[in-house]
């Protein structure tokens, strides 16, 4: 049975989206583009505080801060949507399913699990074996963006009809000058993407009385301990890097590893997570309670906030057959 899809106003989510198969986000430059834009329109369009992203050849981990629960879930449906469509423009491929239909989206209900959480979205790559550190990755992330206290960039809005078909997708790195030539002229529009590693010390209460230096000094602490923690765990072995990466095939197969077990919400402290349990299965049994008056024929009582409804059941039955026929 699949988890109530749930979202918090104000709180932070980790978000976690894998593809179906294969390694097709090959971290040349035009890739990155087309990745970027899609991120940008999707939170000018459903806005949430993206804290942290990183995109691999195959999965995403964002950390978001939650501004309206609807505009969360929408936020990640249009920027997968939008980077599939590009993809399959690319791939000259008609209606091509590209990412896992569900996405892991926990609470992160403290701070001390947050900032780990932080660390492990910003250095997957690292983690991964990728590269052996993040300066040197090709791809995705806003790690450079912290890196360097920019917390804006300029990327541009492509939109998926002007997505041409590529010539070489086994060779992604052979049609880059051209295409990013194409997606970083002057034919777009430029806007901006916000980055805001500080929407996680305002959604925690221990930390909102810091100041903004010292929790950045935390945040950069915590990313350097985790980095040579995660070199260490290579034992020695050396990473794939970044000439390599570029270098792949979009074709190239690859089965996902299968899924674990899927979390409603992530914690440090286990008390924390054994309340938030009881409180979302309270909120689960009320779901289910105004569905089954739903079914009734009674819409009066509303999903509570954050939880999402399945479609409304179908009500044709409760109309006189003759009335549907154009008969009194």
């Amino acid at each position: 049975m699949r988890t109530r899809r749930y979202f918090r106003a104000g709180a932070i989510h980790f978000i976690t989206f894998r593809t179906e198969e294969g390694l097709p986000f090959v971290p040349v430059r035009f890739i990155n583009i087309l990745l970027l834009s899609a991120l940008a329109r999707a939170r000018r369009l459903y806005p949430v505080q993206l804290i942290a992203v990183v995109v691999q050849a195959n999965h995403v981990h964002m950390l978001i801060r939650v501004i309206d629960p609807v505009h969360a879930s929408a936020f990640i449906g249009y920027f997968k949507t939008e980077t599939a469509n590009c993809l399959n423009r690319l791939l000259n491929r008609r209606q091509r399913t590209v990412w896992l239909k569900r996405f892991h989206s926990p609470i992160v209900l403290d701070i001390h699990k947050a900032l780990e959480l932080f660390a492990y979205t910003l250095l997957n790559p690292v983690k991964d074996g990728l590269v052996d550190s993040m300066e040197e990755y090709p791809g995705v992330s806003s790690y450079m963006s912290l890196m360097t206290g920019r917390n804006e960039v300029c990327v541009k809005s492509i939109p998926r009809s002007a997505v041409p078909q590529m010539a070489e997708p086994t060779s992604p790195l052979t049609c880059d000058p051209e295409l990013s030539s194409y997606f970083s002229s002057d034919l777009f529009e430029e806007v901006g993407l916000t980055f805001e590693p500080e929407a996680l010390r305002l959604a925690y209460e221990e930390t909102r009385g810091v100041s903004p230096d010292k929790f950045r000094g935390t945040l950069l602490s915590t990313l350097q301990k985790k980095q040579i923690e995660y070199r260490s765990q290579r034992m020695g072995r050396p990473s794939v890097g970044a000439r390599e990466l570029v270098a792949g095939s979009m074709l190239a197969p690859h089965s996902p590893p299968v899924d674990g077990r899927k979390m409603i919400c992530l914690a440090s402290i286990p008390e924390l997570r054994k309340i938030f349990i009881r409180h979302f299965r309270e909120l689960c049994s009320r779901c289910r309670a105004v569905f089954v008056r739903w079914k009734d024929g009674d819409f009066s009582s509303q999903f509570p906030p954050g939880m999402f409804a399945p479609g409304l059941p179908r009500l044709a039955n409760l109309v006189p057959s003759g009335m549907l026929c154009g008969y009194s």
